[in-house]
């Protein structure tokens, strides 16, 4: 089956969220998720606390990702299938080594255990690509919308990627890890690539005033192509403190001989990776 969807970029976020946003106990869990209390904590309220509360959070999500795929269940999905229709970003194959990828496969324990200060982590995978490749993905994993950068930042259309668009439950909390990670294309003997993240801004009547936050300096032999992942936890800290400064970013990775190695648009005859 060939992957007909383009991946771009993406980016790995780690979120601490608070436990204010538990599921309420007055809420009855589906027929399905009561049988996972263990009726031998029954003598531990703390201990019928957790678990109920384990259990409707592991509901709840099952059903608001059902709800907006409009499916009554969830269907079952081959390991193989999926290692078809995803690109090979480290982290996303992180998590297929982690889960097992059936519909009806219910999550390990550790990724629904609270710390002593009921606080709970969450990953966040957000993709960046033209309207047309990203929606696939939004329904694999757990995304944030994202689409090309504002008109007010471009010239003559370009940069045409990316811009990440973030809820704002997500902007409320803590970001405890982020990575962007790149896709560079291919090459046939070793050379000195020079990556480089812009923050965009709208552009004025002086042009374009783009800004470098992050240069990277890389060797690179690669015959299959690479991902390289760059430090993102301070500039997504900035952009949840000030929103307003969010215009997106552009992504330039020039050889030595002044080839754009980033993969940030679907070149002619180009599938997906």
């Amino acid at each position: 089956m060939p992957r007909s969807h383009f991946f771009l970029c993406l980016m790995l976020i780690s979120l601490e969220f608070s436990g204010s946003d538990e599921p309420s106990l007055e809420q009855g869990p589906s027929e399905g998720g009561s049988s996972l209390v263990v009726e031998g904590e029954q003598g531990c309220p703390a201990c019928m606390w957790r678990e109920h509360s384990k259990v409707l959070r592991l509901e709840t999500i099952k059903s608001q990702i059902l709800s907006k795929l409009r499916l009554k269940q969830a269907p079952n999905i081959s390991r193989e299938v999926v290692n078809q229709l995803l690109p090979k970003a480290p982290p996303l194959q992180q998590l297929l080594d982690q889960h097992d990828f059936q519909g009806d496969s219910t999550l390990p324990e550790e990724f629904l255990e609270e710390d002593e200060y009921h606080a709970t982590t969450e990953t966040v995978i957000t993709m960046a690509s033209e309207r047309n490749c990203f929606f696939f993905f939004r329904r694999l994993c757990h995304c944030e919308h994202v689409s090309t950068p504002d008109p007010s930042v471009q010239i003559d259309g370009k940069p045409r990627c990316c811009f990440f668009k973030f809820s704002p439950k997500i902007m409320f909390t803590k970001v405890v890890k982020a990575q962007l990670w790149v896709y560079l294309r291919p090459i046939q003997q070793t050379s000195t690539v020079y990556l480089q993240i812009l923050r965009l801004k709208p552009v004025t009547e002086e042009g374009s005033r783009h800004i470098r936050i992050r240069s990277l300096k890389i060797d690179l032999n690669s015959r299959s192509g690479h991902w390289q992942s760059i430090d993102f936890k301070h500039v997504l800290q900035n952009w949840f403190k000030q929103p307003h400064t969010n215009w997106g970013i552009e992504i330039n990775a020039f050889d030595t001989n002044g080839n754009d190695l980033a993969v940030t648009s679907l070149g002619p005859g180009e599938e997906g990776l």
